[in-house]
């Protein structure tokens, strides 16, 4: 990610480029004497990925007086603009027949305290599928390492998929070299995408699995709803054991 100034006789103006799979969201903060912006500043401005010169502010160079301008900015992988599809049904996370238990649901006592997110056991090597379509935007599969504190924390191997609404899923804790899918694929829902693993911040092997949008430096996790049996969404329950049927 780069943001940069290119100027003429008449303006400085502010652009981003983002060279990744996956959107960034950047706040600007900027300092002006002797003049003002072309237009107010936004909360946010997405760079979208893979995209070049995207026009983030104008600055008026005034040609009467003095001025100056000194700029800043924070920025965060995701959209913060996007706004999650709460009447999509996910597919559970796993091949049709199989049987996995909920072991800590959303906002769990464990390691999920103020986090929506969900926690499958299952053995090391089990396969994953993306529980919705969306383009795979980041991966990691060269960790071998796992343990059941902080200190593992970036160990964590992942497949992270872009969802047509903006948000982001995170599949965590895959087996060293087992992700099965390339950047920059088109996923569909229900297809293998990894075998799971117990690297990273673990006490055992286990799916990680979160859908989240972003915000100043922050993930801002989603609570979602599953279809688990024909015609049935609702939310996951902890300490239940769910059967993919699709």
């Amino acid at each position: 990610m780069k943001i940069y100034v290119e100027e003429d006789e008449n303006a400085i103006r502010l652009l981003g480029d983002n060279s990744e799979y996956f959107p960034i969201s950047v706040t600007l903060q900027i300092d002006l004497k002797g003049t003002k912006l072309e237009s107010p500043l936004e909360d946010y401005y997405v760079l979208q990925p893979n995209s070049s010169g995207t026009l983030l502010a104008t600055i008026p160079k005034p040609s009467d007086r003095s001025w100056s301008y000194r700029f800043a900015y924070n920025y965060s992988m995701g959209n913060a603009l996007a706004v999650h599809d709460d009447q999509y049904a996910y597919q559970l996370p796993f091949p049709k027949g199989q049987s996995y238990r909920l072991t800590q649901g959303y906002n769990g006592r464990s390691t999920h305290q103020g986090l929506n997110a969900l926690d499958f056991t299952m053995p090391e090597g089990d396969t994953i599928t993306a529980a919705r379509e969306g383009i795979v935007v980041r991966i990691k599969e060269d960790s071998n390492r796992g343990c059941p504190s902080s200190n593992c924390a970036n160990d964590g191997n992942y497949v992270t998929i872009l969802h047509s609404d903006g948000t982001m899923a995170d599949y965590v804790h895959l087996q060293m070299n087992g992700v099965l899918v390339e950047l920059g694929d088109t996923i569909e829902k229900g297809q293998v995408i990894a075998l799971n693993g117990a690297t990273g911040w673990a006490s055992g092997a286990h799916l990680h699995f979160v859908v989240y949008s972003t915000g100043n430096h922050a993930q801002k996790s989603i609570q979602v709803r599953f279809e688990t049996a024909p015609g049935r969404i609702e939310f996951l329950e902890e300490n239940t054991t769910y059967s993919a049927f699709q």
